[in-house]
């Protein structure tokens, strides 16, 4: 699995990173503006919890996007660093949008969103009733489509390793499974996965 590295524009949004704590490798920047004197609890505790994996960026001076600027500059920094690695910025503004379109268009794997909850691979690693992992699979596909796997054996083994990265036993995996079936997002024609109408909607 890609390195996820996090970077919070915590003058923007104040997400739960708790969360955090469900992936292995991932890091965590969070950024905090100079009048910002207090932060949560939990955000504490994660950031504890991470070690080295994670830093908070203090912006000194107070000013029009000034949180925006150095936040942008962290990420151009890792993305060298970290060439392979998954980029998550964790804001509302949209602000962001065209930095990482470009990014993208430069290959550089990232995204906006506004929580940790919201970011797929954190939603399948928080999920734990049956269906809201039925729910983080069918999102899973619907992300790869035209690169799906083609076989029961290789769907189930892709769900197991790289969807939820070894979380689930294969009695889950197979629930999980079963669950797509029954809700008629996917088939299977002998050892043949057929992917539904509805899983494209």
């Amino acid at each position: 699995m890609r390195t996820q590295i996090i970077l919070v524009d915590f003058e923007n949004v104040q997400p739960d990173l708790l969360p955090a704590l469900a992936i292995d490798d991932v890091q965590v920047r969070v950024f905090v503006g100079p009048h910002q004197t207090r932060l949560a609890t939990n955000v504490v505790v994660a950031m504890q919890e991470l070690g080295g994996r994670a830093k908070y960026v203090r912006v000194s001076k107070q000013g029009p996007d000034a949180l925006d600027m150095h936040l942008a500059f962290y990420l151009g920094e890792l993305s060298q660093q970290f060439p392979d690695a998954f980029f998550h910025v964790v804001a509302k503004d949209r602000d962001y949008d065209s930095l990482l379109e470009h990014l993208k268009a430069r290959g550089i794997y990232s995204a906006k969103a506004p929580d940790l909850a919201a970011i797929p691979l954190f939603k399948r690693a928080l999920s734990s009733k049956p269906a809201d992992q039925i729910s983080a699979a069918a999102d899973w596909l619907k992300e790869r489509l035209g690169n799906r796997p083609s076989t029961l054996k290789t769907l189930k083994n892709s769900l197991k390793k790289v969807a939820f990265s070894e979380r689930l036993d294969e009695a889950q995996i197979d629930e999980v499974f079963q669950g797509l079936v029954n809700q008629g997002l996917i088939s299977v024609d002998k050892q043949k996965v057929l992917y539904l109408e509805r899983l494209n909607a």
